[in-house]
């Protein structure tokens, strides 16, 4: 009998758990944590309100902000990120719209890239506007400012991570720990960028040989501390978003009893 169950088991089981190809339950992907049934409707609905929310303060910044340096700063980059995975969540929710999911635990292609932006922006969205807001920002800079600065400000720093957010908890999207490699290599490749750029001797919009101050390789040991503790900072985040989307699914399972599309052969195997 353990020899039968030895056999049986998923020869790819570990791999698929650590990579983006499989998971239990494909309603994941396309149905409100909140809502009773497998309709993908009302995600798509609340897809469409808030891809609109972040391609607009992306079309802003990029009309604000348009000049060759605007690529080089992460919240740049997170901006992206936020849009990119709103784009790709309303293609899966569109593509089983029209179509019935069948049950199998591969995941097809257009799900697994949402899934693998989705694993990286909610932590890195959450990691730039923290880093953000306690590394970069001077009030005595954002009195200086006016309206339409401070609302973009605003929009960037703050209203992002709030769109990242609301699809983490209005959707039923699974947070794996074996998948924190995804983040973590994003943020350590924006730290190669930022050690490339100065050693080709880059400089920002002022003619700076840094992109940030904070993090200028003039000063390798300085910023190398810095960058060692935003890996850590991250790692911490990626646990507490891992922590709030278990609550989410154990408050949905209470209170709303949602139902997903099993799948039978990786049940209890996802990390």
């Amino acid at each position: 009998m353990v020899y039968q169950a030895l056999n049986d088991y998923p020869k790819t089981a570990s791999f698929s758990a650590l990579w983006i190809s499989t998971d239990e339950r494909l309603s994941d992907f396309y149905t409100s944590a909140w809502q009773r049934g497998e309709s993908p409707m009302p995600l798509l609905i609340v897809r469409l309100l808030l891809a609109a929310f972040a391609l607009a303060i992306l079309t802003w910044s990029l009309i604000e902000n348009s000049n060759p340096y605007w690529l080089l700063y992460l919240t740049s980059w997170g901006m992206l990120l936020v849009a990119a995975m709103m784009m790709s969540g309303i293609i899966v929710s569109f593509a089983f719209l029209c179509r019935k999911p069948t049950e199998t635990s591969v995941l097809p292609w257009y799900v697994s890239l949402y899934w693998g932006i989705f694993n990286v922006t909610v932590t890195m969205s959450a990691t730039i506007n923290a880093l953000y807001w306690l590394l970069l920002h001077n009030p005595a800079l954002q009195n200086e400012m006016g309206m339409r600065d401070f609302w973009l400000n605003i929009a960037t720093h703050a209203f992002t991570s709030c769109i990242v957010v609301a699809e983490l908890l209005i959707s039923r999207t699974p947070i794996r720990l074996g998948h924190i490699y995804q983040p973590l290599c994003f943020g350590v490749l924006y730290g190669l960028f930022t050690i490339i750029y100065y050693i080709a001797g880059g400089t920002d919009i002022n003619g700076n040989e840094f992109i940030y101050e904070v993090l200028n390789w003039q000063y390798p040991k300085r910023s190398s501390i810095l960058l060692i503790s935003s890996v850590a900072f991250l790692i911490i985040l990626y646990f507490l978003l891992w922590s709030l989307a278990l609550i989410r699914d154990k408050c949905s399972m209470a209170l709303v009893r949602t139902h997903s599309l099993p799948s039978p052969e990786l049940n209890s195997l996802a990390l």
